[in-house]
């Protein structure tokens, strides 16, 4: 019999419109500059995913166990290729990496395949403790080098990263933290990032190139 887990549900709930909001914001590529419509792109892939991931999530959690599989599998594609989509795209913008189309989509598939790798080997744990670190690392190098030219971009980004450092590789999914699940914390704690970085990226998106 189905138990509804209402809070995580609530926190994923939370989690899906945070990311909503990152997907508005990298809706409006049309009005950034020619160079930066593309990572804004990926940038809005990135939230979508997640997004997605998590309505589902509220829909597994509290509503019914039918969606079990259906949001295994997207939280899978969001926890894999979101974090370093997003790195890329605010790396390939503070740094001008001229990116095309083919290299958006080569790095896409090269995320995709080594997950198919490390699964068959499994090795999917450590796996996506060195992306995600990997993607922090990044983003915390880009934002830090655009720093004095750009302080509200630094200040929002800077908080994202230490949101999502803190929800992923300290509180964790599994068991309990003083008393609340440690799902919860982490779903409030990448809302937090999400809502962060997304303001954070699109005001140096909207911002002239220099």
């Amino acid at each position: 019999m189905f138990e509804p887990v209402i809070s995580v549900a609530i926190s994923d709930a939370v989690l899906a419109f945070s990311s909503l909001f990152g997907v508005f914001l990298m809706a409006q590529f049309r009005s950034f500059e020619p160079g930066r419509r593309l990572p804004a792109t990926v940038a809005l892939l990135a939230f979508g995913l997640v997004a997605a991931a998590a309505g589902l999530g509220t829909l597994r959690y509290g509503f019914s166990a039918i969606w079990t599989e259906p949001h295994r599998m997207l939280y899978q594609a969001a926890n894999y290729l979101s974090p370093s989509l997003l790195a890329a795209a605010i790396a390939a913008t503070v740094w001008n990496w001229p990116l095309r189309k083919q290299d958006w989509g080569s790095i896409l598939l090269g995320l995709m395949a080594c997950f198919e790798l490390m699964r068959r080997l499994e090795w999917l744990d450590a796996w996506h403790l060195v992306l995600s670190a990997a993607a922090l690392l990044l983003m915390t190098a880009a934002i830090i080098t655009r720093g004095e030219r750009k302080p509200t971009f630094t200040a929002f980004a800077l908080t994202g990263v230490c949101a999502y450092f803190i929800g992923g590789l300290v509180i964790g999914t599994e068991g309990k933290l003083a008393g609340f699940l440690r799902m919860d914390l982490f779903h409030y704690l990448l809302a937090l990032g999400n809502l962060c970085l997304a303001s954070g990226f699109f005001h140096y998106l909207r911002g002239k190139s220099n």
